[in-house]
């Protein structure tokens, strides 16, 4: 699991999110990739296992070793009890996420909202599937929805 949350991407985006706001200052930066932050481990936890969920059987046709592979072998369960406990962590980490924002941070409300958009937006990403690796499957209705169809205020 500590090698898995490294490979995580989700620090970064949301370090590339922060560009351009007026509240992104280095106690920003400092925050969010300060590794004992509650915000920083539950992104990670979320962005990462979402993907393992979505993606691991499409990775071990590619001959890929994926995260539920390795704790299937690692506790001798079957992969929808991989996935089981995979989603019982993510549930963990949505409760340190909505933990931590409801305490007061050394950042703005702004840069808070910024990192718990992006584990929203995972959760989307990977609620049908894999949203990133196949988007038309699920991603192309939802922006058509929104960008093309919204509905009328």
């Amino acid at each position: 699991m500590d090698t898995a949350l490294k490979s995580s991407a989700a620090i970064v985006a949301v370090c590339q999110a922060f560009i351009g706001m007026e509240e992104a200052d280095e106690t920003a930066y400092q925050w969010l990739i300060n590794t004992d932050n509650k915000v920083h481990k539950a992104l990670n936890i979320i962005s990462r296992l979402y993907d393992d969920i979505a993606t691991n059987e499409d990775e071990e046709k590619r001959g890929l070793v994926c995260g539920t592979s390795c704790y299937m072998k690692q506790y001798g369960v079957t992969r929808q009890e991989a996935v089981e406990a995979y989603r019982e962590m993510i549930e963990v980490a949505w409760k340190d996420m909505n933990e931590a924002c409801l305490k007061p941070m050394p950042v703005s409300n702004k840069i808070a909202l910024r990192a718990l958009s992006f584990a929203r937006l995972m959760d989307v990403f990977y609620k049908e599937g894999d949203g990133f690796g196949s988007p038309e499957k699920s991603m192309k209705d939802l922006i058509a929805k929104l960008l093309i169809h919204p509905i009328p205020l």
